[in-house]
């Protein structure tokens, strides 16, 4: 079997949305990430042609921009030559694009691959009903003045009657974050997590790790994030800003602040607030993967090794639990424990719900209830506290869906350099009831 080398994977700031991106594409931000590749090639004295395929990791994509991954590469720099692909798969992507790119090198096909991770979510658009589209359907096509005068009269009368259901504009966001097998946002499916008394998790247990998240990556912000974070210039109405740092990160976070938000998802019995889930946010990631033996011959570093994937299918009302049935599924696979792993990063897609895949992952009676079904109905094993998301996640620093997978992977391969530990564990729930899990490995 072909070994697979990381290479080296880095990623922008991630900025909430409506901020700093808020203007960019997320083409743009991933084209950032090629160009910055294209950079330590030269440094490297290799060609660019040494990339066989991109595949690229992203959810929302920009209606220019079909295919992002191929619009991420040539407006990167990289040579027409080099086809690309496109992976969505919700929140698991860049795990899962990742080890697409390594099957592509096991199996033969392709030498090295280049994964580009990016989303822009301020950049998702409102949507109007077909009743309103329509209308301006009926504009652009009227040829005379007096053809564009009912449209335009209908349109006006449309757009005051935003109170009319029929005319309300659909707002993307919340229709992509929105599950169709479920039709439940993704905040309630962590409400259904957090009322079940089999979980015993409370609002204070949420804040608490929410807190936890803050106050853990503001301590890495300016040390160990600026090794993964390669700064970018983003143009401005005056000209152009440096963006080197994270910006959802919040130092001063208190449980005080916390514990006065009220519930988002559920407000009148609900603990879900967006204090304790994570942060809608825009970024870009690369990672370039490798086969060990090309690498070790152009003299090239290598950050970690490409180990096993499981994925799973799940309850979608439930999907913040999948993960665990991945993580089951892999530790099954390989025969390893938990603690055997030195870093273990769940994606913190909402406290409640890594709060119950801790729990249930130390429970036989959960593993039972949840897993049994599917032969798994025994606790998975202690998760040390040291070991998990060391540096915080997504309650602090944001979940750019497609890109947020390729974060968790670099981040652990970096945490693992500076413990001089060999392997690590990255894992993440899915919209639509699904879980991913992934052993990185270090020599």
């Amino acid at each position: 079997m072909r070994k697979v080398a990381i290479v080296d994977g880095f990623r922008t700031p991630f900025c909430k949305e409506g901020t700093q991106f808020q203007d960019l594409e997320a083409d743009f931000l991933g084209a950032l990430t090629v160009r910055e590749i294209l950079k330590r090639f030269e440094n490297w004295n290799v060609q660019p042609t040494v990339v066989d395929r991109v595949i690229g990791s992203n959810i929302a994509t920009p209606p220019h921009a079909p295919n992002i991954a191929r619009v991420m590469a040539v407006k990167g720099g990289l040579p027409v030559s080099i086809p690309a692909d496109t992976l969505g798969k919700n929140c698991g992507s860049g795990v899962t694009a990742v080890h697409y790119g390594r099957l592509w090198i096991e199996s033969g096909s392709a030498d090295t691959i280049l994964v580009v991770g990016a989303e822009s979510m301020s950049r998702i658009p409102f949507f109007y009903q077909p009743v309103v589209t329509q209308s301006f359907k009926d504009l652009v096509g009227a040829r005379t003045p007096f053809a564009k005068l009912k449209p335009i009269v209908k349109l006006y009368a449309q757009l005051f009657r935003f109170w009319h259901k029929a005319y309300q504009p659909v707002i993307g966001l919340k229709l992509g974050l929105t599950d169709p097998t479920c039709d439940l946002i993704m905040g309630i499916t962590a409400e259904n997590l957090a009322k079940d008394p089999s979980f015993g998790i409370t609002r204070h247990d949420q804040d608490t790790f929410a807190l936890r998240s803050h106050q853990n990556a503001s301590q890495a912000q300016e040390t160990i994030f600026t090794e993964e974070i390669t700064p970018v210039f983003v143009p401005t109405q005056n000209g152009y800003a440096f963006v080197d740092v994270d910006n959802g990160v919040r130092s001063n976070q208190t449980m005080d602040a916390l514990g006065k938000l009220k519930p988002f998802f559920d407000t009148r019995h609900g603990t879900v607030t967006i204090g304790n889930s994570s942060q809608v946010t825009d970024g870009a990631a690369s990672i370039l993967l490798m086969v060990e033996e090309k690498a070790q011959s152009l003299g090239l570093p290598v950050l970690g090794y490409v180990g096993e994937y499981e994925d799973i299918g799940f309850d979608p009302s439930r999907m913040g639990l999948s993960l665990v049935g991945a993580i089951a599924k892999v530790l099954q696979k390989t025969k390893l424990a938990l603690d055997d792993f030195s870093v273990i990063e769940l994606n913190e897609a909402f406290a409640a719900q890594v709060l119950a895949c801790v729990r249930t992952m130390e429970s036989d009676a959960l593993m039972q209830k949840w897993f049994g079904s599917y032969g798994f109905d025994k606790a998975l094993g202690k998760v040390v506290d040291t070991a998990l998301n060391p540096h915080g996640g997504a309650i602090a620093l944001g979940h750019p869906v497609g890109v947020s997978g390729m974060r968790l992977i670099i981040t652990t391969l970096r945490e693992m350099k500076r413990r001089e530990e060999t392997r690590g564990l990255v894992s993440a729930c899915i919209g639509g009831g699904q879980g991913v899990a992934m052993i990185v490995e270090r020599e």
